[in-house]
């Protein structure tokens, strides 16, 4: 951890530790040493009491983030919970976020967690409207999770939306206007320095790269790329609900719309949601509640995590030559020239017509980024999401829930390159594929939970069945060769045409059970369960049993600290349980597949998957035990929770020989584990002043543990073109492990590059490469402070990454110095005279060339990730209720030392569909789209 954010950390905590214990012991205020009434806690199938929590649970409330410009239910969870950790790996609009409940506990299956949004389980949260969502509740360890078997081994986030209540109608229209900008860039060289780098490369046996620049062609041309690219962004959201409800009937609808326009072109995201809950009492033993959710995005993508060479805009932009225009039109024209006109019939050549854009001289394929920003890439995806139960209360302690839910999604994504204004679609005659992707899951609940409370006793018994069936269809439609003057994608129209299509059906089903008991309100039991059967593993391996069972003590209500005046309240916590994951398995494992492609209507063959009737699920143990205490009636509430985590039988797909099918196998095993803390505090309060602090930390360690030597015993993962794979996965480091030589100097003599001889043989060779970065933070942390002063308030979020690196792999393009790219200002430090001293090669040196600790750097930050400034008008007009006017920024300033555009990365996110290993691959910049730095107004009015 670098000494800036040491200090930075250290005043944040002084300042608030000293003002928190002034205030404790200067104000006080009527906050009871227990709440009147009980706060319920949602957990797996229905609800407990908070002071009778066993496990390790968190909740968030819908005012930490409601003032926010989020498209995403990921980002309303960061910083806010001990043990969550959300990387937001692009800056790009609609871009997905990586969320990890205590760390990464697999290698090539999904760790996302498993949301359930009021009783519909899905893995997918895209598209849901935070504005809707009234609190989360997050299950981290397996003695909450067990309950949900093979969809709980990576955590649980339960999301609770609005309902309607009893009483006077509720309209509520919220809207916010913003704009946002890059938060950083990278400067590269102008004309001049770009000149005297080529000269360099040619001087050291490089190729003559400059008499091109010099040609008359460019003469006077000095293009700026950063501004042709980068603009600013606009954001604006809308949404309305209303809300009403009697004795019988209670509802709540809403209806959402939300544009935001990137800073790189064609960048886009929109949504229109909608949203209908309803609870309805048909009988006096009787009730019926649905929840019925439409979202339709609109997702126009930008390519980043790509080299100039495959499309990456972001890297194309800074690595394009300035002497470069944007059209073929801008350049010199001179009849005489070869390369614009042909010289026999006069005409015009390609590149150079009018809306053609300029070609790059030296590799037309490489393309300046405005026209990679001109290929067209959309996905618009419909999702209908719902849900219908009804509980019934067979006898007085005795209720069964039969419930339904339904979920389809709909997408599409187009890929178009017209035959004319670039490079690569006139070599195409025009290029293009079509993507669609639907899903229809149904789902099948009956709980029946009986309860017997008293005095003395408080006992429930829950148990449930489950049938869950999910389909999907893909059908992939490729074509080139297109007639001129094609603008958008047409299968019908394609010269050259390319068909897949891919079906496949999972079935879940799954016995469930809780039993949970307290005694006198002090001692509290819960044990669960889950007996889980998975189609898609071979019938002897289909069913697995998966137990939790925890206890907690709340030590506060014994006799000894009834009376206390100091501690309001302590509670000791202890859980066991096991989770499986069977999200790496594929639908049909115990078979071989083979998968035609149609090209031009005739079929072609091949292998897509081995015969793996082996395969088992994954299966994580985990082990936590938790301490809660309430100081002075509850003012300083600090939770304290350790946990151990060990995954055995994780599912790697291995490909034999020289095909690309795989087969699946258990093969190894990893380890987690960690400490976390949260702290939360109310400071000041008074009838005109009040101040509330919340602060999480959490210390993490991740190990693999054991591959198994029978297939391997190292894996490689995350591949740069050209310079081979970063990551090295092997037993005893961290998952996601850099790997590669370690950099001893530049030679002054030479300017070349020496890397450090750790075998000793004399020489650099392969087996000098070692662990060069870990890219798993030592601890993680949120702080937020909400202020109100009368009618005023202020909300200011920071969070923090401490001890992770990043491999800037971004610094490949932009500091090799090896070819006709243009660099960053970084290689004005580079070797030019024999004696120099310094830590940049020379220009066209082979030894640079090489995953290195050169690109390792520190990728810890602290971000004040939000600040909020509101008013609060009450009645300021007739019919109005409540007005609030407020003001937000986000990703306000970072500390940082990492060189790059921002440290909060990961180019091979799970979210770009990544596959095998590269799944668990984290801590990369690559070209990535830039984090943004937003200001928005809104306003909030109630009728």
């Amino acid at each position: 951890m670098n000494l800036r954010i040491s200090r930075s950390l250290g005043v944040v905590a002084v300042l608030y530790f000293t003002a928190n214990f002034s205030a404790q012991t200067k104000v006080k205020d009527s906050v009871s040493k227990e709440n009147k009434i009980d706060e319920i806690v949602m957990i797996g199938y229905g609800g407990v009491k908070k002071q009778n929590l066993t496990s390790a649970v968190s909740s968030v409330k819908a005012d930490a983030f409601d003032d926010r410009p989020l498209y995403n239910v990921g980002q309303a969870l960061q910083g806010q919970s001990a043990g969550v950790n959300v990387i937001q790996a692009s800056g790009k609009p609609g871009a997905g976020l990586d969320v990890k409940i205590r760390g990464n506990n697999s290698i090539s299956s999904s760790v996302s967690p498993l949301y359930v949004v009021d009783g519909i389980q899905t893995n997918d949260i895209n598209g849901i409207n935070t504005d809707d969502i009234l609190d989360m509740t997050i299950l981290k360890d397996a003695s909450s999770t067990a309950i949900y078997g093979v969809n709980g081994s990576s955590g649980v986030v339960i999301i609770t939306t609005k309902r309607g209540k009893q009483g006077k109608p509720q309209l509520n229209f919220n809207a916010y206007w913003g704009i946002s900008k890059t938060v950083k860039n990278i400067d590269v060289l102008d004309l001049d320095q770009y000149k005297s780098l080529l000269a360099d490369i040619q001087a050291n046996g490089g190729s003559d790269y400059l008499s091109t620049v010099n040609n008359a062609r460019y003469a006077g041309i000095n293009t700026d790329w950063g501004k042709e690219v980068f603009q600013t962004g606009f954001d604006q959201n809308y949404n309305i609900n209303y809300a009403f409800g009697n004795e019988k009937v209670k509802a709540y609808t809403a209806f959402g719309y939300q544009d935001i326009a990137g800073i790189i072109n064609p960048s886009k995201f929109q949504r229109t949601s909608a949203k209908v809950n309803v609870d309805a009492v048909i009988a006096p033993w009787l009730k019926l509640n649905t929840s019925m959710n439409y979202f339709f995005t609109s997702l126009t993508n930008t390519n980043d995590n790509l080299s100039t060479a495959r499309g990456g805009v972001v890297l194309s932009a800074f690595n394009t030559p300035r002497f470069l225009p944007v059209y073929g039109t801008d350049v010199n024209l001179n009849p005489s020239d070869p390369i614009v006109y042909d010289q026999v019939t006069g005409q015009v050549n390609d590149g150079y017509k009018p809306g053609q854009f300029a070609p790059n001289p030296y590799q037309s394929s490489w393309e300046n980024p405005v026209a990679y920003q001109s290929r067209q890439d959309k996905t618009q995806t419909q999702r209908f999401l719902s849900n219908l139960g009804l509980d019934v209360r067979l006898l007085k302690n005795l209720v069964w829930k039969p419930t339904i839910s339904f979920d389809m999604i709909d997408s599409k994504n187009t890929k178009f390159t017209d035959g004319y204004q670039t490079s690569y679609g006139r070599s195409k005659l025009g290029i293009g594929s079509q993507e669609s992707y639907m899903l229809q899951e149904y789902n099948f609940e009956n709980t029946l939970t009986y309860t017997l409370k008293n005095a003395v006793h408080d006992f429930s018994l829950l148990g449930g069945v489950q049938i869950n069936q999910k389909s999907l269809e893909n059908r992939y439609f490729a074509g080139e060769k297109f007639a001129e003057g094609t603008t958008k994608f047409d299968y019908d129209l394609a010269g050259t045409k390319g068909y897949d299509n891919h079906k496949e059906i999972l079935r879940n089903a799954s016995f469930f059970g809780r039993a949970l008991y307290t005694y006198e309100g002090k001692y509290t039991l819960m044990g669960v369960f889950r007996y889980n059967g998975f189609s898609g593993l071979a019938p002897e391996r289909k069913w697995g049993f998966f137990p939790g069972v925890s206890a907690s003590w709340l030590v506060s209500k014994e006799d000894f600290l009834s009376d206390s005046k100091v501690i309001s309240e302590l509670k000791l916590r202890g859980g066991w349980g096991q989770t499986g994951n069977v999200s790496g398995v594929p639908a049909y494992s115990h078979f071989n597949i083979f998968d035609p492609y149609f090209t031009n209507g005739e079929a072609v063959y091949s292998v897509k998957q081995y015969d793996s009737s082996d395969l088992t699920w994954e299966t994580t143990t985990d082990a936590n035990i938790g301490v809660d205490f309430g100081f002075f009636s509850n003012r300083i509430k600090l939770n304290v929770d350790a946990y151990k985590r060990t995954t055995k039988d994780l599912v790697f797909p291995f490909t034999l020989g020289s095909t690309t099918a795989p087969i699946y196998r258990n093969f190894g095993s990893m380890e987690n584990k960690g400490l976390e803390f949260s702290l939360n505090t109310i400071n000041i309060k008074n009838e005109k002043f009040t101040w509330n602090s919340s602060f999480n930390i959490s210390f993490a360690e991740n190990k693999i543990t054991d591959l198994s030597a029978q297939y391997l015993k190292s894996l490689s993962a995350a591949n740069i073109d050209g310079y081979g794979q970063i990551i090295r996965l092997q037993p005893g480091q961290s998952i996601s492990t850099f790997y590669g030589y370690k950099v001893d100097k530049v030679d002054p003599n030479t300017g070349d590059l020496i890397y450090k001889d750790l075998n000793g043989n004399g020489y650099t060779d392969v087996d000098d490469r070692t662990t060069i970065g870990n890219p798993n933070p030592k601890y993680t942390f949120g702080f937020s402070n909400n202020f109100t002063l009368k009618n005023w308030y202020m909300d200011v979020l920071i969070t923090g990454s401490i001890g992770n690196d990043v491999f800037n792999a971004t610094r490949f393009d932009l500091e090799m110095m090896n070819d006709y790219k243009n660099q960053s200002t970084a290689v004005l430090n580079r070797w030019t005279t024999v004696g120099q001293i310094t830590d940049v090669p020379r220009a066209n040196s082979t030894s640079a060339q090489a995953i290195s600790d050169r690109f390792v750097e520190d990728g810890s930050y602290v971000k004040l990730k939000a600040v909020t400034l509101g008013y609060n008008f009450n009645q300021p007009f007739k019919g109005v209720n409540k007005l609030n006017i407020y003001i937000t920024g986000q990703n306000i300033f970072t500390i940082t030392d990492y060189s790059g555009m921002d440290p909060e990365v990961n180019a091979f996110s799970p979210n770009r569909n990544t596959q095998g290993a590269e799944k668990s691959v984290f801590g990369i910049d690559y070209g990535t789209y830039p984090q943004v730095r937003t200001f928005i107004i809104g306003l909030k009015a109630n009728f």
